[in-house]
């Protein structure tokens, strides 16, 4: 499903709309999208990967991806990694905004407001910590008043340079050899090679051809293949997000996994199509989520399902277990930047969904309990909080009694004890 949403979501991949460069199915499209957690585990790690920063919202990434997927299928290319720094699919959401946007900012030539500027550390610190050679690839430089500042977990003020989207590059963490012309020889290059490719005009599909691809055909890199089953058994493993209880890895190096890890525009595109789908609510910062993965992956596998797992930490708690960020925003659908969306996930596509709550008697149990929204017409939402992992079955075009429509089929809210088959109202 991811290969799917790029598909219908990127209409000049589809033949019908672009019969030149277009594509017959989901299957010839190489794009695979991540969210922020799968990215890191990537730059994190070794091999050499091809990625495109940009988003359904980016006329600019919307006329120049066909030429990408064009390309790498003729150099025999089977994954461009897709990252989208926006949360929800709009440039308003996009995370790589400067700190001047920031609606507490008292500094000099403060910005119109941003709701996501709180989060642009992750930006930064996804620049500072693995893209250390972006600024020479990129317009935008350091000091050119373009340039992104951010604050970072000692609260200083941090410059990293800004890059126009799409944003295709070459990434090995261990790469020495600089491509750029800045001078670099033998310092760390990550980016390979990179392009601030725009808007698509004639001369796009030369410039892939002749810079990315020439450097990969020429000199016969291998790119790392890297999937979902990879993601789960790294982000999954033990101790790996300094859970000390765990006493083994979720997942065997030669388990079959069937858990598949999904952004969040995703999991909300999924929710709107035809069909039954297993669905998932867990992230690999959770204990609750660590002790079940396992047991739901031995019960997809005997099933033969796929499960879809969404995180909401949109952030993957990245920034707090391994930046040691120790701030208390990280990017949840339930922050106020995001809040509409969890509310429109129970609203609109899990409508009767019943979800028990365990009251906390130490803490005010209302605020924790409920996540209320009034919108821009004065209508208020409020829904509860549902507690990770929620396991569920989901049809959206399910009714049941009275006509009534229960998308909703069954659910495991909480996975805390065995998944056992105990009732007919839950999955298995």
């Amino acid at each position: 499903m991811n290969r799917e949403f790029v598909y219908w979501n990127y209409p000049k991949l589809r033949r019908e709309n672009n019969p030149g460069l277009g594509v017959d199915s989901a299957q010839d499209v190489v794009f695979c999208p991540v969210d922020i957690d799968t990215l890191c585990y990537i730059l994190m790690r070794g091999g050499t990967y091809l990625i495109l920063f940009g988003g359904v919202w980016s006329h600019a990434t919307q006329s120049v991806i066909d030429k990408i997927n064009d390309a790498a299928r003729k150099h025999g290319v089977d994954t461009v990694y897709l990252f989208d720094f926006s949360a929800d699919g709009t440039d308003r959401a996009n995370i790589r905004q400067d700190i001047r946007a920031h609606e507490n900012y008292i500094g000099e030539d403060k910005t119109e407001a941003n709701p996501f500027a709180v989060y642009n550390y992750i930006y930064g610190e996804i620049a500072t910590r693995h893209l250390t050679n972006l600024n020479d690839w990129v317009e935008e430089k350091i000091g050119s008043g373009k340039d992104i500042t951010y604050l970072n977990l000692y609260q200083d003020a941090v410059t990293v340079p800004d890059l126009t989207e799409p944003f295709l590059f070459l990434y090995n963490r261990d790469n020495t050899l600089d491509h750029s012309g800045a001078g670099r020889q033998g310092e760390r290059c990550p980016i390979v090679w990179a392009a601030e490719l725009g808007e698509a005009d004639e001369d796009t599909g030369t410039l892939l051809e002749e810079k990315i691809f020439r450097h990969i055909n020429e000199n016969e890199c291998v790119l790392t293949p890297y999937g979902y089953a990879d993601y789960m058994r790294e982000a999954f493993a033990r101790n790996q997000r300094g859970h000390g209880f765990k006493t083994e890895d979720a997942f065997r190096a030669d388990e079959q996994i069937q858990l598949c890890k999904v952004p969040y525009q995703v999991f909300r595109w999924i929710l709107q199509q035809e069909g039954t789908f297993v669905m998932l609510l867990a992230g690999p910062w959770c204990a609750n989520s660590q002790a079940a993965a396992a047991t739901i992956n031995d019960y997809a596998v005997a099933n033969n399902n796929r499960v879809y797992m969404a995180d909401t930490r949109l952030d993957g708690k990245q920034p707090f277990d391994f930046w040691q960020y120790p701030r208390l925003n990280e990017l949840t659908l339930s922050c106020p930047a995001m809040r509409k969306y969890y509310l429109e996930l129970w609203e609109q596509y899990l409508p009767g969904a019943q979800i028990p709550c365990t009251i906390n008697h130490a803490l005010p149990y209302e605020r924790n309990l409920t996540i209320e929204e009034t919108d821009e017409n004065g209508v208020e939402h409020r829904a509860l909080r549902v507690g990770i992992p929620f396991l569920f079955a989901y049809d959206k075009d399910h009714f049941g009694n009275y006509n009534r429509r229960l998308p909703l089929l069954a659910s495991r809210p909480e996975c805390k004890l065995e998944l056992i088959n105990d009732s007919e109202k839950y999955i298995y």
